[in-house]
């Protein structure tokens, strides 16, 4: 286990930085880019022939590239070395990426990334050294630790009153058929919709825009639609059906601050489902 020597604290693949091992080793990052910072942009801008400027275009984040350069402290000449291989270590397996966790002074955030560049460690004393480490994360944004989820059925009304009345009058709840989603971050965060038969051609709407992603296909009673808008994918038991996908649908997510996202579909008496998974973002 590691100790907070100073915040923030890095971990990764079982590595902290600004922190204290459970061997005594001291790990103090003195320089960080990258994370703090925003990642690049990425510009498709075309000159203008024979005249001034060019045309514009949309521009784009590039991934996330984070540096963390620091020393070492160890207790003795030999746990000093075995702390040299431990870092050395770090990220290892390139075939995966792994969370990168950061806790800062007010929240802890996190991305997923791979070792982008060789580790460099450097001897400075017979107790210390220096170490540099590069990761990218593939997507640029910093998410929350906290997975949020929120649930709601299709729109119906109450289900009135039983006779002969009964005094109180109770007319039940009726199902809102909406859910209210904050993203408390200051980036636009990409949801994971689950839709959860039997319903048929259901609809996911962005209320507060007018936005929709509509689907062409009946679920049966326990059918899974997964919709992951930030891989663009639409899976039914683990079959891809984005060919379902109905015209004129976007792939629209969760802004800064509050969304009303609505569900329907063609039968609202049946007994589906929509469930929502996010995580607060920031640029």
């Amino acid at each position: 286990m590691s100790e907070p020597l100073v915040l923030p604290v890095f971990t990764v693949d079982g590595w902290s930085g600004n922190a204290v091992d459970g061997d005594g080793v001291e790990w103090w990052v003195t320089k960080e880019d990258g994370w703090s910072s925003g990642p690049d942009l990425r510009l498709s801008l075309a000159d203008r022939p024979q005249r001034d400027g060019g045309f514009d275009a949309e521009s784009f984040r590039s991934v996330r590239v984070i540096t963390l350069e620091g020393l070492a402290i160890a207790p003795d000449a030999e746990t000093r070395e075995r702390a040299k291989d431990r870092m050395s270590a770090v990220l290892a397996d390139g075939s995966k990426l792994t969370e990168l966790t950061v806790q800062e002074r007010t929240l802890a955030r996190r991305a997923l990334v791979r070792l982008s560049a060789g580790t460099k460690v450097v001897d400075r004393s017979p107790y210390t050294f220096e170490f540099s480490l590069q990761v990218t994360a593939p997507d640029p944004l910093r998410q929350g630790i906290e997975v949020h989820t929120a649930t709601c059925g299709l729109p119906r009304p109450g289900p009135g009153v039983d006779f002969p009345l009964a005094f109180p009058l109770r007319f039940g709840e009726p199902a809102s058929g909406s859910l209210g989603l904050t993203n408390a971050g200051t980036a636009t965060s990409w949801p994971l919709w689950t839709v959860t038969g039997p319903c048929d051609q259901p609809v996911i709407r962005n209320d507060s825009t007018g936005q929709r992603l509509a689907f062409g296909l009946r679920l049966l009673d326990g059918d899974t639609l997964t919709v992951d808008v930030a891989a663009r994918t639409v899976l039914l038991g683990g079959a891809s059906r984005r060919a379902a996908l109905l015209a004129r649908s976007t792939w629209f997510g969760l802004p800064p601050g509050s969304t009303t996202v609505g569900f329907d579909a063609l039968d609202s008496a049946e007994s589906g489902t929509l469930t929502a998974t996010w995580r607060d973002s920031w640029i």
